[in-house]
């Protein structure tokens, strides 16, 4: 089974819900929000499908309602309800961090700090940036952040930092890590998309810098 290292410090918690796949079922994963009902339990992921999960009575207890999460799942071959796309039973489910843009102002400086991150992968989708990112650590909590800087948004480019904070952690174990942020702040009124100039300072001095056009 597909694994995924989600961190929102060092410490992943796993939601492991079934045992073994049968050798012909299909495995596929998804990002998405988690609506949970009395009656049902639906995930709408970033790709715009509707999951209806079946074995939803197996969730772990520290995923809520309209989280964001990450799962792994079979399709269930039943009459789909009108409104959703897929019967699903969830193999792994886990939270996804998730937080917004933050202005970066003198006073919380020193707490968002500047330190070196790897960026595996960005992406956006919807109304989200997702960041896989690698660090190295082992010994203390850190921390990651999409900043802006103070003043009105702009309509055309708006730049943004990733900004990584490590504490002084001086372990050596390289963690993989996975964050969503949420892009709504950045919309504005008089135009329906703005350009997102990203950077990021990499290791080994490496200056990461890509432009992403966010629509909204």
């Amino acid at each position: 089974m597909k694994k995924y290292m989600i961190y929102l410090v060092l410490v992943v918690t796993s939601g492991i819900l079934t045992g073994c796949l049968k050798e012909e079922e299909a495995l596929y994963s998804a990002l998405g929000v988690i609506h949970i009902a009395n009656d049902s339990v639906i995930i709408d992921t970033d790709k715009g499908s509707r999951l209806l999960v079946e074995n939803s009575s197996g969730l772990v207890s520290s995923i809520k309602d309209k989280d964001r999460v990450i799962a792994d799942f079979t399709l269930v071959d039943k009459t789909v309800p009108q409104g959703i796309n897929y019967i699903v039973a969830i193999q792994y489910i886990e939270k996804v961090l998730f937080k917004p843009v933050i202005e970066l102002t003198p006073e919380i400086a020193d707490s968002i700090g500047n330190d070196q991150v790897g960026i595996l992968n960005l992406w956006l989708e919807k109304d989200y940036l997702n960041l896989n990112f690698a660090y190295y650590g082992g010994n203390e909590k850190h921390f990651i952040n999409l900043i802006r800087y103070p003043g009105e948004i702009p309509s055309d480019t708006i730049d943004l930092e990733i900004r990584h904070n490590d504490r002084n952690d001086a372990g050596m174990y390289r963690l993989n890590g996975f964050v969503s942020f949420d892009l709504k702040s950045l919309q504005g009124e008089s135009a329906d998309s703005v350009v997102l100039r990203i950077k990021a300072r990499e290791y080994d001095d490496r200056l990461y810098s890509k432009n992403y056009t966010y629509k909204y």
